[in-house]
């Protein structure tokens, strides 16, 4: 630590930071528009300039490193005389656009302007105009606006990871624009919006809508992955029109993906569903709560609680409901009666499972020196953890990957192995083995007779070289054959290894359905088995079976059965669920209701209600809470969703547990990899129009590679499951990788 003084006033420094992060920790305002914390110098608007005794002239404190002894002025009439300088510059070619800007009230040069701008122009020629060009259905353009801060630039260099921006020409005909016509396509983009200092990146589906003023502002959290981004709902009138991100540097610093950003379009989607609904004799009739909720009680009486059958009711979640929504479920179940209970629909086979703790936390993944990915696509599928890893990368730390396909990854890779499913629980065993080997260590039965391979060295070699690995699961894995023996495996390696673990294989809320036990106890059916079997009754919270299941056919069929009695409470409508449902219950959708969601270091985070529900809707824990009720189950006497966690916490978790044998046999045949698309993983985003116009949110293919389309006997012009097909060598032999936006009646 050094000593420098500031403005007469003696400061601690640490030596050779800038000056700028001194004065911005001592609550001395310096201007700026180009410096960002989060961004690397580019010193090019010259707002910052200072005096510092000694030096010729002013310098930039973005880019001034502190030295002991420095002395510093930064409101002497040398530095202000430099800054409104700089000031009447940038304002040179500026348009007076502040009446029609949406930046207008939250916008950096205006505020700046008023303190160091005059309000005298003696600027008389014409102002430079610059033409807009369309980069996408997310962020308006209006150039003309631009100051040439290259915040947006570098974000996009340095934390995008994709460089879609730049500067072109020189001098008066200096813009910055795409590189390319296609536009920005990064899952990330909405951050530069953030970061511009002006108007001349804003939201395009908030265009011209409010005034920063007009609108209130709440805390809340994503429940779209499993970071659980912190975010600031914007409101008016009891409507979200626009979601910002909120600092925290533990979670998600101060970025939120795109999928966090805009899907609260969602919301106001015509396909809500607005009102009870009960089907009496085949049709539907619009009825009040009352009416509604009785209907659903008699029907659950009648069915299976009168008639001694309470093993007959069963109850399935979407990942998405909050903590609370959990725990009231499995609690009004297991009150009646059932152990019939569970949110894991996407898997096939239940008995074979991911059973894998995650022991890192996401500010730890930056420290690492070393990382194995298998079976994930996470710049996509979990864009802030994939962040943390690309600034864990961009250190120097070390990737391979071991995927069925080639992902396009926004850091430099040490190996990319392409890998058919049925070989990947070999090739762990394999790994494991020569780890064992080095370390001198008793070689078991199961891998006696596995040959090493080069490609399963170098894989061994990484993790064994490193002092700071972790082992990432994604959820590609999750209806692998084997994924119960890959999840044991990558254990013991990274026993093994010293390693960290990190399962991404479940996404959402997952966590939370984990934490309230939202799966089957002891005599109880999980999702397959209910399906497979004659239950009598149902309740499911915000389900989709097109979207939610992995057998959806089978799934629709199963709840369409003539003497089964179906209470579905959803968000929206969905012409599946009117037709086996026999009452429909409009419950709130994200940012309507109070919850909590668990991240995946199984943070609890809390968070209250943005706006209201529309008029008859209501929030899913107080529509369980009343159906408890009714229904005469004790322990229901919840006045707030705060008294649900409350009661939840007092509860320890129970960690997953497998002890099924390792099978590292491989398998015969063509496998199946079934994505929803990164805009699709649940209803709110699916109805976020500028999200699925967007070029992530039409994936819509099924790839595989020639062998494996002439082994199936399909074309580059079929569809394989409904989804049109995709031929690329950069598949794994044997497997069909299929992302889709789309819902479909097919198996995968």
């Amino acid at each position: 630590m050094i000593k420098i003084e500031i403005d007469g006033n003696t400061v601690k420094a640490e030596a050779g930071e800038m000056l700028i992060a001194v004065t911005d920790r001592e609550g001395i305002s310096v201007p700026r528009f180009c410096y960002h914390k989060k961004l690397s110098v580019a010193a090019s608007c010259r707002m910052c300039l200072v005096d510092v005794e000694g030096a010729p002239k002013p310098q930039t404190a973005c880019s001034t490193p502190v030295m002991e002894g420095m002395k510093v002025h930064t409101q002497n009439e040398r530095a202000k005389a430099s800054q409104q300088a700089v000031m009447e510059f940038l304002l040179i070619n500026h348009p007076l656009d502040c009446p029609i800007c949406d930046q207008g009230g939250e916008c950096e040069l205006q505020d700046v302007a008023m303190g160091y701008g005059s309000d005298v122009s003696r600027f008389t020629e014409g102002k430079r105009v610059v033409v807009d060009g369309d980069i996408g259905p997310l962020i308006q353009t209006d150039m003309t606006r631009c100051i040439h801060c290259t915040r947006c630039v570098r974000f996009g260099a340095e934390i995008g990871g994709i460089m879609e921006m730049g500067g072109t020409g020189r001098g008066e005909d200096l813009k910055i624009e795409p590189f390319l016509a296609k536009g920005i396509q990064s899952e990330l983009s909405g951050n530069m919006i953030d970061v511009c200092p002006v108007g001349a990146l804003t939201s395009k589906p908030f265009r011209y809508e409010l005034r920063t003023w007009q609108m209130n502002a709440v805390s809340n959290i994503a429940r779209h992955d499993l970071v659980g981004s912190n975010i600031v709902i914007q409101t008016y009138k009891g409507k979200v029109k626009r979601i910002v991100a909120k600092d925290n540097d533990s979670v998600n610093e101060t970025w939120i993906s795109d999928r966090d950003r805009f899907s609260y379009e969602g919301l106001a989607h015509e396909n809500r569903l607005l009102s009870p609904q009960i089907k009496v004799k085949g049709e539907w009739q619009k009825v009040n709560w009352d009416e509604a909720l009785e209907f659903a009680m008699h029907g659950l009486v009648d069915n299976v609680l009168n008639t001694g059958e309470a093993n007959k009711l069963g109850a399935l979640a979407s990942n998405t409901a909050t903590l609370e929504e959990f725990y009231l479920l499995q609690k009004l179940l297991r009150e009646a009666g059932s152990e019939n209970i569970d949110h894991r629909l996407n898997i096939k086979d239940l008995n074979n499972t991911v059973a894998l703790e995650s022991n890192i936390k996401l500010a730890g993944l930056e420290d690492i020196d070393h990382a194995l990915i298998i079976g994930s696509n996470p710049r996509l599928e979990q864009p802030m953890i994939n962040h943390r890893l690309r600034k864990a990368n961009l250190s120097g730390a070390s990737i391979d990957v071991i995927n069925v396909m080639e992902f396009d990854f926004n850091y430099r890779l040490n190996s990319e192995n392409i890998v058919a499913p049925n070989q990947i629980a070999l090739l762990l065993a394999t790994v494991l083995k020569l780890i064992l080997q080095a370390s001198n260590t008793k070689i078991p039965d199961y891998l006696s007779k596995v040959e090493a391979s080069d490609m399963a060295r170098q894989l061994a070699d990484g993790l064994l070289d490193a002092d700071n690995s972790v082992i990432v699961l994604g959820e590609h894995m999750v209806n692998n054959l084997q994924a119960s023996s890959m999840a044991q495996l990558i254990n013991e390696i990274a026993q093994q290894t010293n390693s960290t673990t990190l399962n991404i294989s479940a996404t959402a809320n997952s966590m939370a359905g984990d934490l309230a036990e939202f799966v089957p106890g002891k005599g109880g059916l999980d999702a397959n088995a209910m399906l497979a079997t004659d239950l009598k009754a149902y309740i499911l919270l915000d389900v989709y079976p097109h979207f939610d299941f992995h057998n959806p056919a089978q799934t629709i069929q199963a709840l369409n059965k003539k003497d089964i009695f179906v209470v579905s409470m959803n968000s929206f409508k969905d012409q599946a669920v009117a037709q086996y449902s026999d009452v429909m219950l409009p419950i709130s959708s994200f940012y309507e209701t109070s919850g909590s969601h668990v991240n995946i270091e199984s943070e609890v985070q809390s968070f209250c209600a943005s706006v209201s529900a529309p008029s008859n809707v209501k929030p899913a824990w107080k529509v369980l809470k009343v159906l408890a009720d009714l229904l005469e189950l004790p322990g229901f006497h919840f006045a707030n969703s705060m008294q649900i966690t409350s009661e939840i916490s007092n509860q320890g978790r129970k960690q997953a547990v497998n002890n099924k044998a390792i099978d590292i046999k491989v398998k015969r045949g063509v496998d199946v990899i079934w994505q929803k698309s990164p805009y699709a993983v649940d209803a709110l985003s699916r109805h976020a129009g500028a999200l699925q116009a967007t070029k992530i949110g039409q994936i819509h293919s099924a790839s595989m590679n020639k062998a494996t389309a002439k082994k199936l006997e399909v074309t580059e012009n079929d569809n394989y499951l409904g989804v049109p097909i995709s031929i690329s060598e950069s598949v794994a032999n044997n497997c069909v990788f299929v992302n889709t936006n789309k819902s479909t009646g097919g198996e995968p």
